[in-house]
């Protein structure tokens, strides 16, 4: 191994070595992929230009976006252990070489993980830094029907990484590849080094979920075009005029088609007047406003036509009042919690809350802090990095009414008469007392007899 390593600083400079370690590093102690030759760079997959479309026209997906994030991170997150949250929140806030914390760089993944499917995630340095869909490219191979990860490809100057192609075939050596990855402007990530955040894990960049729903979306994009274009260009729609039939000699059973057309002889004193003519009204109408004036010359009929649109882009109001709705369906989050959309029954608030809490942002919490927590934890002496646990707000409702119980039972206890030199509690306030006792009591056990836990 070390003669190896000697050959190659040979015949690199010294800004490659590092790139050359990495890539001996991990491949090498890889027992099961000693053959680089069915080795393949995985494309991206297509669409994602797409989803920036989106991202960028539909006034409420930054929205939605922004909540889901500031509900999976607003119970903070944790090691389980006071010791170690210490080292946790110290790197949290530490700030890399881009000057932004290591719990933005994180959040930043988890948002185009969530919206475009996948997100890079690079440790340098004691930091981590986010890579965007395509600045970043997986290399695997294929053994027993498995696909596995090699490793990864990303630029030296951080760019995207363009579709391109390595012949495998032709490596004898790993560090053969380390070199030829290395001249073209590239570096070799092991996984120790870099990890792709995802939303599914079945898939090597995931899959954005606005692809899956590209329909509806395709039809709030025309909406928004054609409501825009109509504001900026208040035409007069589609209009018929016609040429005045004495202009051509009278004849009732000329077409409007066969003057502008055809020039039949004898019936048309000068056509190509009139088609320039009709050729100057037709453009100043076409680019008219509401309060254009146009002059209308003596060639043409009178009788003006305006044809109405078949489809108007107002019909759609109430559609696009549903943009918010729709988005937050894309990216799994309840509406409740955007409080968008229609409530039925009688449920109260709370309830609807918690229910779409569990249901939606405590399964998207654990879904990804298993995938980063591995990565993460070990660099920086954590057993593990999870989300903290998530506080019912109903059960916080319970807590305040039991509360009162107790105050209510300490008030009327202190409601006490002097009786045959003994105090005693009023009649009146004994009954209620023991009502309230009672109920305090119910609430407190399950329906084995057993106290809940409070």
């Amino acid at each position: 191994m070390e003669e190896r390593k000697l050959l190659v600083y040979d015949e690199l400079n010294r800004e490659d070595q590092n790139a050359v370690d990495e890539i001996l590093e991990s491949m090498l102690k890889c027992h099961n992929c000693h053959d680089i030759s069915g080795a393949t760079l995985r494309d991206m997959g297509k669409g994602l230009d797409r989803v920036d479309k989106y991202m960028k026209i539909l006034p409420g997906a930054n929205y939605v976006l922004a909540q889901v994030l500031n509900y999976i991170f607003s119970n903070g997150l944790t090691t389980g252990s006071i010791n170690q949250d210490e080292n946790l929140n110290e790197f949290l806030y530490a700030k890399n070489l881009r000057s932004t914390t290591n719990k933005d760089e994180l959040r930043n993944a988890i948002k185009m993980a969530t919206s475009h499917g996948a997100s890079g995630l690079r440790w340098y340095e004691g930091c981590i830094y986010q890579y965007g869909w395509g600045r970043y490219r997986t290399l695997t191979y294929t053994k027993d029907g498995i696909n596995r990860t090699i490793g990864y490809v990303v630029r030296k100057d951080g760019k995207r990484v363009d579709p391109f192609k390595f012949d495998f075939k032709t490596y004898e050596e790993y560090s053969d590849f380390a070199r030829d990855i290395s001249s073209k402007g590239m570096i070799f990530l092991s996984p120790e080094d870099f990890m792709v955040l995802r939303n599914d894990t079945s898939l090597p960049y995931g899959s954005s979920p606005l692809l899956a729903d590209k329909e509806r979306l395709d039809l709030l994009v025309a909406v928004y075009d054609r409501l825009n274009y109509d504001i900026r260009y208040d035409g007069p729609g589609r209009i018929v005029i016609r040429p005045r039939k004495d202009i051509i000699g009278g004849d009732d059973d000329v077409s409007t088609s066969a003057v502008i057309q055809s020039a039949l002889k004898g019936q048309m004193r000068d056509a190509e007047a009139i088609k320039s003519e009709a050729a100057r009204i037709a453009r100043e109408i076409k680019m008219s406003g509401s309060d254009a004036v146009i002059v209308l010359s003596n060639m043409f009929d009178e009788k003006i036509e305006h044809l109405e649109r078949v489809t108007k882009a107002t019909e759609f109001f109430t559609w696009i009042k549903n943009d918010t709705l729709i988005l937050a369906q894309d990216f799994g989050m309840s509406p409740s919690l955007l409080e968008v959309g229609a409530v039925s029954g009688n449920v109260s608030m709370t309830t609807i809350i918690d229910t779409a809490m569990f249901n939606n942002i405590v399964s998207m919490r654990d879904f990804y802090s298993e995938q980063f927590s591995s990565f993460i934890a070990p660099k920086i002496g954590c057993d593990k990095i999870f989300f903290n646990k998530y506080e019912m707000k109903q059960s916080g409702d319970v807590d305040a009414m039991r509360t009162k119980y107790v105050n209510m039972l300490s008030l009327l206890n202190a409601m006490r008469l002097e009786v045959d030199g003994n105090t005693t509690i009023q009649p009146k306030a004994q009954q209620l007392f023991e009502d309230i006792a009672d109920m305090l009591s119910a609430n407190i056990h399950n329906e084995n007899d057993k106290l809940e836990e409070i």
